[in-house]
């Protein structure tokens, strides 16, 4: 069966008159860094907007990539199926992250599904656009290269993690990030908000169910988190961040765009 290309439908985006929030995502993003307002404004222009219901494939692996988004609203996981039909999870991305740099590229298909674990509510350009953006304003272009790079020392990072670091430092490092992208403080402590089986983060760190299940259930004892109907919460931060042991600053702040956008105004300056 042929790949199917994902087609950008969805309603048209009116101006940052109509829709300030929209504009406000379109220039927080670290893609679209550094363009000017009537450049902003051609971008916000050309977007659409649609939604996805939750369980409901953003973009699918293996199909031609022919798609560019930002989720407006909304948090979405990466997955991917191996050759042997093993589904690994590999991230959570949250409201105002991209998705799909790929598409500007001819002739490659999404290596990967970006599923809704809420509802969505999508900006996407077809690949093409995007393309056309790169052309038209070589900023873009810069700022697609540097995520792309940043992106890559990421991985090594995490490859890195997987070699070696014990599988308590990578689960606390894990439950770390995650507070800091989808938690919300509670009288007692910071609850990650994300739907998580001790499954998903086992595929999401590389380790055993059997391990990933004692480590928690040790750390429960402890007092440190608390886990209940696929919600953790972590009561002594302060004691999984020592267990963690020293964080990549580089892996850190590409948690959040905001955080990318400044790391990477931070180093043009640095590098001028």
């Amino acid at each position: 069966m042929a790949n199917i290309k994902p087609r950008c439908e969805g309603d048209p985006v009116g101006g940052p008159e109509t829709h300030p929030d929209l504009y406000a995502c379109v220039a927080a993003n670290p893609v679209f860094a550094g363009l000017s307002q009537p450049a902003l404004l051609d971008v916000l222009g050309a977007a659409r907007l649609r939604s996805v219901p939750v369980g409901g494939a953003i973009v699918r692996q293996g199909d031609e990539a022919g798609m560019f988004g930002v989720i407006f609203s909304g948090r979405a996981k990466m997955v991917q199926v191996t050759q042997d039909g093993r589904q690994v999870l590999l991230r959570y991305i949250v409201s105002d992250q991209e998705f799909g740099l790929i598409a500007a590229l001819h002739g490659f298909t999404y290596p990967l599904t970006l599923e809704a674990v809420e509802v969505c509510q999508v900006l996407c350009w077809p690949g093409a656009r995007l393309a056309e953006f790169f052309a038209r304003y070589p900023q873009v272009s810069l700022n697609a290269l540097h995520i792309m790079v940043i992106r890559n020392q990421e991985l090594q990072a995490r490859y890195r993690e997987l070699l070696t670091d014990r599988v308590e430092q990578r689960l606390a490092r894990a439950l770390l990030r995650l507070a800091s992208i989808a938690g919300e403080d509670v009288e007692a402590g910071r609850l990650i908000t994300l739907s998580l089986t001790r499954e998903s983060l086992a595929e999401l760190i590389g380790a055993t169910l059997y391990t990933v299940s004692r480590t928690l259930s040790q750390w429960e004892q402890a007092g440190h988190v608390q886990s209940r109907r696929e919600r953790i919460m972590l009561r002594r931060p302060a004691a999984l961040e020592q267990l963690a042991g020293e964080v990549d600053e580089l892996t850190q702040a590409c948690l959040a765009p905001c955080a990318l956008a400044e790391l990477m105004v931070t180093r043009r300056h640095v590098l001028a």
